[in-house]
């Protein structure tokens, strides 16, 4: 966070964040017999607290954005009565109450119920040791204005309603045995177990498709929610959509798929919910293939995950998601790419949902397997080598292009191009890292981030490639570097200045200067394969290659063993006779996948 921003209090954990309920079958909700018209601090707190009941829609903007100044003005006006704001809300089918307005008013009250202010959640939580910092910080000014104001802490009024009743009950004088502000306090808590003190309720009646309404109707007043969210939530009974919140969210994951079918009695279809498991199995397969390990800053270790999504900002996993099938789905990832695609199977029978939404994550699970994870068939490519700049940035754009490429083309293309890619994947390394700075500047100077560079990206690789079997890995040669600075003036003009020019003068590294050394160190502990000579974490997703072939003679022994790359591991005999020139290997041509005619698009995208 940057230093001159003002402190946010963090109150995003005081609420379960939950998806609406999915329809299983046609269901509205539940209407009790009497709705309350008040949530009251009465109602959230104690053995019978509404609050194990409240959720907030998982599409909420992270609670994340008051200052202490508003969480205790708020605060005030609640304890003094005064005119404060509804909270509007739904109650789902189970009984779940959704905050769809109103969820920074809650949570200060659960906040200050609680006297946790965002400092009493765990540092490893967030992805930013900064963050941490802030944060508590923000929750010592909370209490500091706590004090200024004379309202104290809950446990400080609780304690003078303790003293009340006691002096009540030992017939003593309450008024003499109390302080003015403990009486004052006492009174306070007899009052507020007496009247609606806290948040009148709008209810929102009907099924989850009225909440859903509501809520974006509430959001797009406040522009809270992107056109993006806003296109999710409008169609989010697709199977696209499902599949997307089942690797974003997997512990929430089978709610989000129909296990039952219509007719005169509700019932549970076998096969539907034995597809459905396999939905949320390999949700959560793919969720931590993506995901984990968890991302922090600064980096502190060369395990990286495959996307960096910092915890601050959990609306952008889904987002980042949706941008990824819609690559694994043969698209260079454009958000109108991610719409249609969202807009696909919106009224399909429960069946087709639930089988199309296995094949979308099976899909994703099979082209990010060809990258990532302990495949047979993985290249292993080490995250921090390819997918964060020399700070520890994760730029996503660079593993959009990289899974565009790898996995355009039929199986046997991807074969071709893998092995030439395990051949030169070496000097490939070391031209990424090298130029990796320059590559990600022009393409964002000239075009833009993310999927809006995914196919620029991928000709590079490609590109690249080329170059390397062309001059037989010679990188050093003024003819490969003249090919070289032709290829990345594709990608857009070098008008970076230089650096060193712009750098203060200062007598300590800080920041970026400083994670840029850990970087560059954390890369030279990398280990590399013996067979490609790319860089791995030992351990992470490798496997343990015979140095003499076992077929050969070789004993299965510590010393005759050695860690690759699973690919490298399972094409060695392959990649080695390529790599001395007894077996020749074409580069596949790389075609957009996205120019295809529509017929084959259609086919590709079919169930």
């Amino acid at each position: 966070m940057p230093k001159k921003e003002k402190l946010r209090v963090y109150l995003d954990h005081l609420i379960q964040r939950d998806s609406f309920l999915y329809r299983r079958v046609q269901q509205d909700a539940e209407e009790p017999a009497q709705q309350r018209d008040h949530l009251t601090i009465s109602s959230l707190y104690g053995e019978d607290s509404v609050k194990q009941y409240l959720r907030k829609p998982d599409f909420q903007r992270s609670t994340w954005a008051w200052s202490p100044e508003d969480c205790v003005s708020l605060l005030d006006s609640v304890l003094n009565e005064q005119v404060v704001p509804s909270v509007i809300m739904w109650l789902s089918p189970d009984n779940l109450q959704y905050v769809l307005d109103g969820g920074h008013r809650i949570s200060v009250l659960l906040a200050w119920m609680s006297d946790d202010w965002g400092d009493r959640v765990q540092a490893d939580r967030f992805a930013d040791s900064e963050l941490v910092s802030e944060t508590r910080k923000a929750a010592r000014r909370v209490r500091e204005l706590l004090i200024d104001r004379s309202i104290g802490s809950f446990e400080d009024h609780q304690l003078a309603a303790r003293k009340f009743d006691n002096a009540f009950r030992a017939h003593s004088d309450p008024n003499e045995e109390l302080s003015p502000v403990e009486l004052a306090r006492a009174k306070l808590v007899r009052r507020w177990k007496a009247v609606n003190m806290g948040f009148p309720i709008l209810w929102v009646k009907g099924d989850h498709e009225t909440a859903e309404k509501s809520f974006l109707k509430i959001n797009k007043s406040g522009r809270r929610l992107s056109d993006w969210e806003t296109k999710f939530v409008e169609n989010r009974s697709s199977a696209f959509a499902r599949a997307i919140m089942s690797v974003a969210i997997p512990h929430q994951a089978e709610r989000c798929w129909p296990a039952q079918i219509q007719g005169g009695v509700r019932r549970r279809d076998p096969d539907i919910a034995g597809i459905a498991q396999q939905v949320v199995e390999k949700a959560a397969a793919l969720h931590d293939l993506l995901f984990k390990p968890p991302f922090r800053t600064p980096v502190s270790d060369p395990r990286l995950p495959l996307m960096g999504a910092p915890f601050s900002q959990p609306e952008l996993k889904p987002a980042w998601i949706s941008e990824l099938l819609t690559i694994t789905e043969g698209s260079s990832g454009s958000r109108a790419q991610t719409e249609k695609l969202l807009r696909r199977g919106l009224n399909d029978p429960p069946a087709r949902i639930v089988t199309g939404g296995l094949r979308i994550i099976k899909t994703a699970l099979d082209a990010v397997g060809h990258l990532h994870g302990p495949s047979p068939r993985s290249l292993a490519l080490a995250p921090l080598v390819y997918y964060y700049n020399a700070q520890g940035v994760y730029v996503r754009s660079l593993l959009y292009g990289m899974l565009f490429w790898l996995n355009s083309g039929n199986d046997e293309e991807k074969l071709q191009r893998k092995l030439t890619f395990a051949v030169y994947r070496k000097y490939f390394e070391h031209l990424l890292l090298e130029k990796k700075s320059l590559i990600v500047a022009r393409t964002t100077r000239r075009i833009g981030s993310g999927t809006e560079v995914t196919q620029q990206t991928a000709r590079y690789y490609n590109g690249l490639l080329s170059l390397l079997m062309a001059h037989a890995g010679e990188v050093s040669t003024d003819e490969f570097s003249h090919g070289h600075e032709e290829l990345l003036e594709t990608l857009g003009a070098n008008d970076e200045k230089s650096k060193r020019a712009l750098a203060r003068h200062q007598r300590t590294f800080r920041g970026g200067q400083r994670t840029g050394v850990e970087v560059r160190e954390f890369l030279a502990s990398l280990q590399h394969c013996e067979i490609c000579g790319g860089r791995f974490y030992p351990g992470q997703f490798t496997q343990i290659d015979h140095v003499q072939e076992y077929s050969a003679g070789g004993f299965t022994t510590s010393d005759n063993g050695r860690s690759t790359h699973p690919f490298c591991n399972n094409n060695r005999r392959r990649i080695q006779a390529l790599q001395r020139t007894q077996e020749k290997v074409t580069l596949p041509k790389f075609e957009d996948p996205t120019k295809r005619e529509r017929s084959q698009q259609l086919s590709f995208l079919s169930f």
